[in-house]
């Protein structure tokens, strides 16, 4: 599961990626956000409005079972073709143009989304997974996980519908349902739940913006610095990870040696399981070659004394043990050399992991079982500077609204402004003609995707 469904969890988070606002305009390489808003002073009291459940909003009870209870007698409001499709033209269409009385009548009053609602204000997150993992290990099943992905689209519909009716005080209440989702999946112990998780933050980002560019919208700066930074968090679930393959590798944490008939099992053994999740995979084969190559025998003989192992065991294992033991510790180190930097800053996993070059599975027989870390970390950093602009956009507003007008550059704005989590550096921005133009620094290899080069231009309203 940790090297296949990787590249799933990629490809759909890509529809969260895009951002789903005021008339988003690609040119070139970039995604432009053109939005007309108006001065905004911050609410008060300052913390009237959150992003995230407070805590005396909650009450006890677990929160997975019971927003995957959203689901129950509602099936045709969430798995009808026609339904599916209504939502997807709700998702996508202008603002301006949704059937607001359409929506209102299957979305308004929906009682799987008011359970979404109740679920998101529960103090317990327990997703019960850790047996399935000791017990399936990387063949573990998630079928909840993509489920909650739809269940957020739908809360999605009912944000925009508050936000275009101007109820302002709904959608807060919604876009808290939405990111208290996103959040609980940081709790579950693998890779796969924390990229939906950014996929439903990123989802939430659109309607964000469709708000502040409502009259009389609050301003949402104290709301945005309040969230918690990450805002899915990536320990447990690396943690997760490094369970999750403990049921395939449990063999080779003994070291004594092992007859040709255990050895043989083994390998069968990983065959099945890397023909099936490694790209097919066939570790039969791989291994027959490096026991051939008498010269690569020795070098993993050797290895594994360095590396601490019992000379006197390592000398009796059978050819077949000693690749395989080698091979194990070479994967221990790749991984863990990769995974020490995920919960740096991105420019600090870029300065940690610079001349670092990860090896393809077809370059030694557990690789291909490592996570696309970096990849994971992108999307991660994605989320974290969409975040940090938006807070910057409402920092403009809260500037306008003292001042009169947008500064010339950001040192004149007169509260904390969060970096650039890409970079650690400040945002980009320059005034032209009386627009604010705001901008992030693109990671590196991205700089021609639209994904990552998001720029904003800001309008006063008159």
């Amino acid at each position: 599961m940790a090297r296949m469904l990787i590249p799933c969890a990629l490809a759909v988070l890509l529809a969260g990626l895009v951002p789903m606002s005021a008339a988003p305009v690609p040119e070139s390489t970039e995604t432009v956000i053109r939005l007309q808003v108006a001065p905004m002073a911050a609410p008060r009291p300052a913390l009237k409005y959150q992003l995230l459940p407070e805590v005396h909003e909650l009450q006890p009870g677990q929160v997975v079972h019971n927003f995957l209870k959203s689901f129950m007698e509602q099936n045709y409001f969430f798995f009808n073709k026609e339904a599916e499709e209504k939502r997807e033209q709700y998702l996508t269409m202008p603002l301006a143009d949704l059937p607001l009385k359409e929506i209102r009548a299957s979305y308004g009053t929906n009682s799987g989304l008011r359970q979404a609602d109740y679920a998101a204000r529960l103090e317990t997150v327990d997703w019960q997974m850790l047996p399935i993992l000791r017990r399936e290990g990387i063949n573990a099943l998630l079928p909840e996980v993509q489920q909650l992905r739809r269940l957020a689209a739908a809360l999605k519909v009912r944000f925009r519908l508050e936000v275009a009716e101007k109820r302002f005080d709904d959608a807060v209440r919604t876009a808290k349902t939405m990111l208290a989702l996103s959040r609980a999946l940081g709790e579950h112990p693998t890779l796969i739940a924390a990229l939906v998780g950014v996929a439903i933050a990123n989802m939430a980002i659109g309607p964000i913006e469709e708000m502040i560019e409502q009259p009389g919208s609050p301003n949402l700066y104290w709301a945005l610095t309040s969230l918690p930074d990450p805002l899915v968090e990536l320990r447990k679930v690396m943690q997760g990870e490094r369970l999750l393959m403990g049921k395939l590798l449990e063999s080779f944490e003994d070291p004594s040696p092992q007859s040709a008939e255990q050895l043989d099992r083994l390998i069968q053994e990983l065959d099945r399981t890397f023909k099936n999740q490694v790209d097919k995979f066939d570790a039969a084969k791989y291994v027959k070659k490096k026991v051939a190559d008498s010269g690569q025998l020795k070098a993993a003989r050797q290895r594994l004394i360095d590396a601490g192992c019992d000379a006197k065991q390592v000398n009796a294992y059978l050819s077949e043990q000693v690749i395989l033991a080698d091979e194990y510790l070479t994967f221990l180190a790749e991984r863990d050399e990769l995974a020490k930097a995920i919960l740096l800053p991105h420019y600090q996993m870029q300065t940690v992991l610079a001349g670092h070059r990860e090896k393809a599975s077809e370059e030694g027989l557990f690789l291909g079982l490592i996570p696309a870390i970096r990849k994971v970390k992108l999307i991660h950093s994605r989320l974290a500077q969409r975040l940090a602009l938006l807070r910057v956009v409402e920092s403009l507003r809260l500037h306008a609204a003292e001042r009169g007008g947008f500064p010339s550059k950001l040192d004149e704005v007169r509260v904390p402004l969060p970096d650039d989590p890409v970079t650690g550096k400040p945002f980009q921005y320059r005034l032209e003609g009386g627009k604010a133009i705001l901008q992030g620094t693109p990671a590196h290899g991205e700089e021609k995707n639209p994904v990552w080069n998001v720029r904003y231009e800001l309008t006063l309203r008159k």
